[in-house]
């Protein structure tokens, strides 16, 4: 097995992925709320140590080249993105941990909730507090529909309670996972637990901040230069393969001649 052809081919699918990842940050640069994803990658043992099989005959000089290297799942990294008034009363931002909680469903269940930090929301034709750009309902504590009076004006407390004419008339899901790790994209600027459950939902440690949204988390400098890098590493691992081909090549057109 040509040891070289495989790791460059390893290296260069990672660069790949890292890129797309990169990618799609970019592209969310000027999405309100967006957090971006975060690539991690790991060392591929050699393929004795990587089979489990200790007592296997070792070839000492390969396995000094290690078994290259492969992507790890990706996860969200939950940076704060800075905060810009809008005057809006329905619009809210977040600062800290938190998100708000929406439903996926008319009638959610415990695998139907999802979580975001785009805090647009508007009423729709039932009065229902909903996203302003999915139309999804906004739950409440007891993940509820929000009713409210499209007349009346709407004051947003730092935990997420909701007045109007003075009196308290609902309290926004305002919720953190217990553990970040568990939480993927699910699309729409949207997140879910991997096992599609909410258990793992404990009470918002930040606040609500009321006539304000909170902008993208990636920072598109940083951003472009990891998407450079990548593409770089894309480039040198396929110029790499292709030498190993071209080595190959000579081998069988040179030493497999029968005199």
């Amino acid at each position: 097995m040509n040891y070289g052809l495989y790791l460059s081919a390893a290296g260069a699918m990672t660069s790949m992925h890292r890129q797309d990842v990169y990618a799609n940050n970019l592209a969310n640069v000027n999405t309100i709320g967006f957090k971006p994803d975060q690539v991690f990658t790991r060392e591929r043992l050699p393929a004795r140590l990587d089979a489990g099989s200790a007592y296997a005959d070792p070839k000492w000089m390969l396995e000094q080249l290690g078994g290259g290297q492969f992507v790890d799942p990706t996860y969200t990294n939950l940076i704060q993105g800075s905060l810009e008034k809008t005057g809006n009363q329905l619009d809210i931002a977040i600062e800290g941990d938190g998100f708000l909680v929406v439903a996926s469903r008319p009638e959610p269940g415990p695998n139907d909730l999802r979580l975001t930090r785009d805090g647009r929301m508007t009423l729709n034709r039932d009065g229902e507090l909903v996203m302003s750009t999915t139309g999804l309902r906004v739950l409440d504590v007891n993940n509820e529909p929000i009713q409210l009076d499209p007349g009346a004006s709407v004051r947003i407390d730092a935990n997420g309670e909701i007045s109007q004419d003075g009196q308290v008339v609902a309290q926004i899901n305002f919720a953190q996972a217990g553990d970040s790790t568990t939480l993927r994209k699910a699309g729409d600027n949207l997140l879910r637990f991997r096992d599609d459950s909410a258990a793992g939902l404990i009470p918002a440690e930040g606040r609500i901040v009321q006539g304000h949204i909170e902008s993208s988390a990636v920072d598109p400098i940083m951003a472009m230069n990891a998407m450079i890098g990548a593409s770089k590493s894309v480039g040198s691992n396929a110029t790499m393969m292709q030498y190993h081909d071209n080595i190959m090549g000579q081998a069988v057109n040179t030493f497999g001649r029968v005199g």
